[in-house]
């Protein structure tokens, strides 16, 4: 099973703060790792910061050790240390290696050698033709030598920014399971949820318009539509908001 989250290119709007706009942001990238959301969405909703939101999902989710080989400097992240650190599995801290350890690296060619930077003090020799970003298991420490592999255990989520309308978006998904989040949608309680298996995806509006306007004369055929927050006592819920709420109520029924 992998969760899919959906937001619009709009979640900025209501603020023009660059640090507000940034941790707005990292709320995102902190409720995605926090219950294992494996691809983010930024579909179209009338919004011009799906760039910016892409790149700090992004940046959040990279190993802090490799930040640098992959972010130049650019003033789109200059308040990014106001995002919580993630602390996933693949952020690891330094520490002495070890046989079968798995970390996250860069891959670059060195003349006829592979080597690759897994946040340690000293570059690593890749046996495998990989090249740029991968995650590796460690074979040997003396010398310190990697091969490619691919994590059983949660590894971060990847982020599409797709440009396409929210409906358009779901359909590239390809989604066993579809839930849209409304005020107007039924009590999650009332509802008999179904398994949660395959390719799941939770859909969230923007600041100013819900799930169903931004579908617009579109057709989607979600699977459900649920207020995940009833009894609400404000006027509004912030997407990042209903972001953290809903996987936090559908986190109680998982079981992979």
């Amino acid at each position: 099973m992998a969760w899919h989250i959906f937001i619009p290119d709009s979640l900025l709007e209501e603020t023009d703060d660059p640090k507000i706009r940034t941790y707005k942001v990292g709320q995102i990238a902190r409720a995605a790792a926090i219950f294992g959301v494996e691809h983010i969405w930024i579909y179209r909703a009338g919004g011009r910061d799906g760039r910016f939101i892409k790149l700090v999902l992004e940046y959040a989710e990279t190993p802090q050790y490799l930040r640098k080989r992959l972010f130049p400097l650019m003033s789109e992240l200059k308040h990014v240390g106001v995002i919580p650190p993630l602390r996933t599995p693949h952020h690891k801290l330094k520490s002495r290696p070890r046989v079968g350890e798995i970390r996250e690296g860069f891959a670059f060619r060195r003349g006829k050698r592979i080597y690759a930077d897994i946040g340690l003090d000293e570059l690593a020799t890749v046996e495998g033709d990989v090249e740029g970003r991968a995650a590796f298991r460690i074979v040997s420490t003396r010398p310190l030598r990697v091969v490619p592999t691919k994590p059983e255990e949660y590894w971060g989520y990847r982020v599409h920014l797709t440009r396409k309308s929210l409906a358009k978006t779901l359909k590239k998904a390809r989604l066993d399971l579809a839930v849209a989040t409304s005020r107007k949608g039924q009590d999650f309680r009332d509802v008999k949820l179904p398994p949660l298996e395959g390719e799941v995806g939770f859909v969230f509006g923007s600041p100013r318009k819900g799930v169903m306007e931004l579908l617009g004369e579109e057709d989607y055929p979600f699977d459900l539509i649920l207020n995940t927050i009833p009894n609400q006592r404000t006027a509004t819920v912030r997407t990042e908001e209903a972001v953290l709420a809903t996987l936090a109520v559908f986190n109680l029924i998982r079981r992979d």
